[in-house]
């Protein structure tokens, strides 16, 4: 698993955002992804996008499909743990990077591996938050810790 600290400048954004630097380390180190969840300001071009401004709830989404999205990314609100939202956009990702106050439980995202931590920080007086990559286990590799390995 990795370990990081990104201390990172305060971007300037319209609303809110994490802005080119962060894109470019979440890039470098985990990969560039594909999807995003919520439209913040500073995506990157290419990168496509679901929340109600194009007419997606994050708690339903029939016309994706599972593992649709090669590496999903998701910047909820701090005001709660979106549990609901968590589970279905884990849904249609193979791998997931969720930025938030609050560590998200692996028992709650199906064969769930944390791949990454890293804590994120845009400036003084700023709360710091934990960016947490999330891959899908190889079925062939998972076991009970009464049978051991499969082989």
């Amino acid at each position: 698993m990795k370990f990081d600290f990104w201390p990172l400048p305060r971007p300037m954004t319209k609303t809110w955002g994490n802005g080119p630097r962060f894109w470019e380390r979440l890039a470098a180190n985990f990969g560039k992804p594909d999807v995003a969840f919520g439209k913040t300001d500073g995506i990157p071009d290419g990168v496509e996008f679901f929340d109600r401004n194009n007419g997606h709830e994050w708690k339903a989404m029939p016309d994706l499909h599972d593992n649709q999205f090669a590496f999903g990314y998701w910047d909820p609100p701090y005001d709660k743990l979106y549990k609901p939202e968590a589970i279905e956009i884990w849904r249609v990702c193979q791998k997931l990077a969720i930025l938030h106050t609050h560590v998200y439980p692996t028992s709650w995202l199906r064969k769930a591996q944390r791949t990454g931590m890293v804590a994120v920080t845009m400036g003084p007086l700023k709360r710091i938050r934990i960016l947490q990559v999330f891959e899908k286990r190889d079925e062939q590799k998972e076991f009970s810790l009464d049978e051991g390995p499969a082989a």
